[in-house]
Formats: structure tokens, sequence, C-alpha cells
């Protein structure tokens, strides 16, 4: 188990990890669950978890829910009757996956919470995710164009600036939290 979570957080942050590979068989299926194909993001993260658990031996069983809820439940329950090892959720809604969780639970499956928490369930063994205080978010990017002005100012009158992905993740509330920071800007996009 301390080996998948090695390897989750190694591709969550894009670091090569390089293990002896043995057969998958042995090791067991991890189900993935991405929340969607419409980002270049979630493509890229779940292609390179496949990639660091194959390399390892694990077998994987990677969907994505196309931003529907009853999609992605349907497929982490498919995951569970196969009889995955692990599932790495990367969830659309985290407050409506309690009971698929309890179900993973009872059959002794391991539950990661990648990148977006999962709520109202006490079967979550594990979350990985980006450092939210110190990604990207202490930081001017010279190529933006439209906001680059506002946080321009921003940034002058405090430590950092903020720029959230949305406001109805529960992980964008966790920017609230830091005292260097302040908001400045939210973009439609939830990816």
């Amino acid at each position: 188990m301390k080996s998948i979570i090695s390897l989750m957080a190694a591709a969550a942050f894009g670091v090569a990890s390089f293990v002896a590979p043995a057969l998958a068989a042995d090791k067991g299926t991890v189900g993935i669950a991405m929340p969607t194909k419409a980002s270049a993001r979630w493509i890229d993260d779940g292609n390179n978890i496949v990639k660091q658990l194959q390399a390892a031996g694990y077998g994987t069983d990677l969907q994505y829910g196309d931003d529907d809820i009853p999609n992605q439940l349907s497929q982490i329950e498919n995951m569970v009757t196969k009889g995955a090892k692990v599932l790495v959720i990367a969830s659309i809604d985290g407050t409506t996956l309690s009971d698929v969780l309890q179900k993973a639970h009872d059959a002794g499956i391991k539950v990661i919470a990648y990148d977006r928490l999962i709520r109202d369930s006490g079967n979550v063994d594990y979350y990985a995710t980006f450092d939210n205080f110190r990604s990207a978010f202490c930081r001017l990017a010279p190529s933006l164009t439209a906001s680059a002005s506002r946080m321009a100012r921003a940034r002058s009158t405090s430590n950092c600036s903020a720029v959230r992905r949305t406001t109805t993740t529960p992980s964008s509330s966790m920017m609230a939290q830091c005292p260097s920071c302040s908001p400045t800007s939210t973009a439609a996009s939830s990816s």
C-alpha cells in the first residue's frame, strides 16, 4: 500500500520514479476515476498515473466521467465490482460518493482522493494533492493578459496573489486560509 501511495505522489507531481516492474496480476488493479477529458490537465494526470503504476507492475483501469456524476458513480461501482485493490478518485462531486465508498471499504479497497476533496464519507484513506498554498499562487505569470494589471495591483499590497480556478470546489476554499494571499480572479473553468 505504501508503494502505491508513493507512486501516486510521484505521478501527481510529475516526478519519475523507477520501480522494478513485476507482473500486474501479482499486484492487482488500481481503478482511476478522472472527472473529464475536456481538460488536457486531467488527461495528462490520468495517463501519468497509469504509466507510473504500470511501470511498477500494477494493472490499471482508467475511466473519465465526462463531467457526469451518475456516469462517474457507475464507473467507480464497476471498479469495485471488478475487484480493484485501490481506487484513485478525482471526483466530479465529492459529496455524492458515500454509498460507493462504503462498498469499497466493505470490500477492503483503499481509496485515494486525488486533488479534489471527497466529503461526507469516512471511507477515504488518503488525499493526494498539490500544495495549494505555494503551487503557482505566489507567482505572477508574465503571459497573463486580461487580469495582469489587477493582479499587479493586488501583489503590490500583499505578499502574493491568488488565482483560483473556481469557487465551487472544496479545495478552492483552502486559499481563503492563506494569510498572505488575496484572491484576485476566479475563472469559469473548474479544470
